[in-house]
């Protein structure tokens, strides 16, 4: 074993300077004639003086070991029997590569002596390390009679070394690994340690590293000079720096680098002197946070101020209004964009939004400001107009700049828009009221008609009032079913007598008795009540239907919110629980159609197949399409009363109610005119081919009490 005493230590024959091993087997001595010293006293004193070197052999020319001390033994493990003859191959603990022997022999058979760390393989299997000098042994003819070799264990100091080299390697990984760029001084602000990120981030070039690590202040002034830091007094850059790493204060700031990368920069304090700085790229954080500025306060489509913005723009603007200027809002909205966005496609809604975006830019100055508000409402501030005529000319240009139609890819789409004005400080001092009040006068524009501006009155306000008791009323209303259904006769135009008719709801108010479904109908639509009133309307009309005369249907008008909910198939099963679902017949507009075509194809596909008609309601007046009625079931096309009724254009309406009534024909769908007042517009009806009709001439529409008595004759 390793570090066990030597048992036969293989010794100089004196006499000849021979090799003995007292354990050989005959137990003899084998002695060989030595060719190094004329004397055995020199031969003694020279191998009494190599064995106190250390761990000590000595190999003749071939490298065969003639001599191993007891050091030798002990350490290697071996016994002198074991190695005398061997070379030193039987320590080789496989470690050092071809080419490091190699250079070892070329080296000592070139007489030269040879010095070097080796790891060695003990007899047991364990390692060690030496620090190994062979030195070639020449005789007085300078031949080369064989090699000293002195060693001395340096394991111990290997072992530590290594440590601390995967010490070293480990907080190397540690430090690269850091995701950003780290530097570290001592208190006297010398470099210490700076990572691979730190020198990418800074392009710090390698010969600034290579002869002697920088201070603090070389890194400044290096940085200062190629213009880190801007233009500038270079001393005082690298003087203000300086200062903040010797305050002692942990500190945090940002920095754009010339190149436009944002670094942040971190300086913190070493207990007892030092100092440590970390460098981040923080340019993609920082370009997000951008984003999300820009986000927070411009649309994304259209690259306008969103609401937000627009009301701090407001907000400003009413700062000079406190210094006696005025400021107008022009709130916009266009008309019938939602028939484009349900016909032509979102994509194509887009589009127009960008492109209205582009022609209002175009019509405002620069210190006027122009929004979107979100959907297809749009806002102008006009900031320190002079007189009501400026504001009057603003509002044409806009509704100008609509008159000529957007081409949109292959489409061409004429849309207008109708502009609410308020005025500051006449009808309001802060945004939020002015906001209100321009909203107010858009909504009063477009009810009197599209397409063109109003201003804010104080009326409106009034009106508003009433909206809102309208909304609540509905609400009560639909908690207490005060609502009731009138139906108009639906009648065969040859026989006139009746064979469906319409329902249509009639709301129950407490002081102004029965209102008609236009009074309330589009404020139900804009409040989302529609769809528990549509509801009630279809549970109803099939439950009074169910007691009718079996050959007459019943026709109820299906809203969009209806249409679109998940449980419309199964509302019409349980509302046909007492009525053959062939007598139900659901009115549907086009518009209604234009959005998820394929869910509304399906939908109507399904309740055909059990048995529910269906009827196109108000054809001709909407964005008509002959592939819908192609592609969707239609039973019955409804010709709209503008063209029963238009005694202005008696020749053009019928044009197209021929056509309207023979495309139905064409397609299998009865035709239905709607409207008819007079003997002589049902004359022409029937003569024009159209099967159906419905109108005052007959009966206005009537609770189903009194319906009952109308069943039973001509109209």
């Amino acid at each position: 074993m390793r570090g066990s005493p030597a048992k036969g230590v293989m010794a100089f024959d004196l006499d000849g300077l021979a090799y003995s091993a007292p354990n050989t087997k005959n137990g003899r001595k084998k002695k060989t004639t030595s060719p190094y010293f004329s004397t055995n006293s020199d031969a003694k004193a020279f191998a009494s003086a190599v064995d106190q070197l250390g761990i000590v052999s000595i190999t003749d020319p071939k490298g065969r070991i003639i001599h191993a001390n007891a050091e030798f033994l002990r350490v290697s493990g071996y016994t002198a029997e074991e190695v005398a003859g061997k070379d030193h191959s039987i320590l080789n603990s496989g470690h050092h590569p071809k080419e490091f022997w190699t250079h070892a022999y070329e080296k000592l058979h070139r007489g030269e002596t040879w010095r070097a760390p080796v790891k060695n393989r003990a007899k047991d299997g364990t390692f060690y390390w030496v620090d190994s000098i062979i030195v070639p042994l020449k005789d007085r003819n300078r031949q080369s009679k064989g090699f000293l070799s002195f060693q001395i264990d340096i394991t111990t100091a290997v072992t530590l070394h290594m440590a601390l080299q995967d010490r070293n390697s480990l907080l190397q990984a540690v430090v690269d690994s850091f995701p950003g760029g780290l530097t570290v001084f001592d208190r006297d602000l010398r470099l210490l340690l700076c990572n691979r990120k730190q020198r990418q981030l800074l392009d710090y070039p390698d010969s600034l590293f290579e002869n002697s690590l920088p201070t603090l202040e070389d890194l400044y002034r290096f940085n200062a000079n190629r213009g880190e830091y801007g233009p500038g007094n270079i001393e005082e850059q690298v003087r203000t720096r300086l200062e903040l790493a010797r305050k002692g204060e942990a500190h945090t700031f940002e920095r754009q680098r010339p190149n436009g990368t944002y670094l942040e920069i971190r300086g913190t304090p070493l207990p007892g002197g030092g100092y440590v700085t970390t460098h981040l790229d923080v340019t993609e954080r920082k370009r997000y946070q951008e984003t999300i500025g820009r986000l927070a306060h411009q649309d994304v489509l259209t690259g306008l101020p969103n609401r937000a913005l627009f009301q701090e723009r407001i907000r400003q603007g009413l700062k000079q209004v406190q210094n006696g200027a005025s400021l107008a809002l022009h709130c916009l909205d266009l008309d019938r964009f939602k028939s484009v966005n349900d016909t032509l496609g979102h994509p194509i809604g887009d589009s127009l939004l960008v492109a209205v975006a582009e022609r209002l830019r175009a019509e405002i100055r620069e210190t006027d400001t122009v929004a979107r508000l979100g959907g297809d409402e749009f806002a102008i501030i006009q900031v320190a107009p002079r007189s009501i005529e400026e504001i009057e000319a603003l509002a044409r240009r806009i509704i100008g700049a609509f008159s000529e139609p957007f081409v949109l890819e292959e489409n061409t789409v004429s849309i207008r828009t109708s502009i609410g004005i308020s005025v500051a400080p006449s009808d309001g001092v802060d945004a939020e009221q002015l906001m209100m009040n321009a909203d107010m006068a858009l909504y009063r524009t477009k009810s009197l008609g599209r397409g063109t501006f109003g201003f804010y009155e104080q009326s409106m306000h009034e009106r508003l009032q009433s909206r809102h008791q309208i909304i609540m009323g509905l609400r009560e209303a639909i908690a207490n079913s005060k609502f009731e259904l009138h139906y108009q006769p639906i009648v065969n135009v040859k026989t006139r007598k009746i064979v469906g008719c319409e329902a249509l709801i009639r709301w129950s108010h407490p002081i102004r008795g029965l209102i008609p479904a236009h009074e309330f109908i589009p404020i139900a639509e804009e409040c989302g009540l529609i769809g528990q009133i549509g509801d009630w309307v279809l549970k109803t009309a099939c439950a009074e239907a169910s007691l009718w005369p079996d050959d007459i249907w019943v026709a109820v008008n299906i809203s969009p919110a209806q249409f679109r909910g998940r449980d419309l198939i199964e509302k019409v099963t349980n509302a046909c629980r007492a009525l053959p679902l062939s007598r139900l017949i659901l009115e549907i507009t086009e518009t209604l159609l234009m959005k998820d075509r394929d869910i509304a194809s399906d939908t109507l596909e399904r309740l055909r197949k059990m048995g529910v008609r269906f009827a196109i309601d108000d054809f001709g007046t909407g964005f008509s399409s002959l592939s819908y009625l192609q592609s969707f079931p239609f039973d019955k096309i409804k010709i709209d009363r503008s063209f029963v009724s238009d005694v202005a254009n008696l020749k053009r309406s019928a044009t197209l109610r021929r056509s309207i009534i023979q495309l139905g024909y064409n397609l299998g769908m009865t035709s239905v005119g709607e409207g008819v007042e007079t003997e002589q517009q049902l004359d022409r009806l029937r003569a024009e081919g159209c099967v159906e009709a419905q109108g005052f001439l007959f009966s206005r529409a009537v609770p189903a009490a009194k319906l009952r008595t109308l069943f039973s004759k001509p109209l």
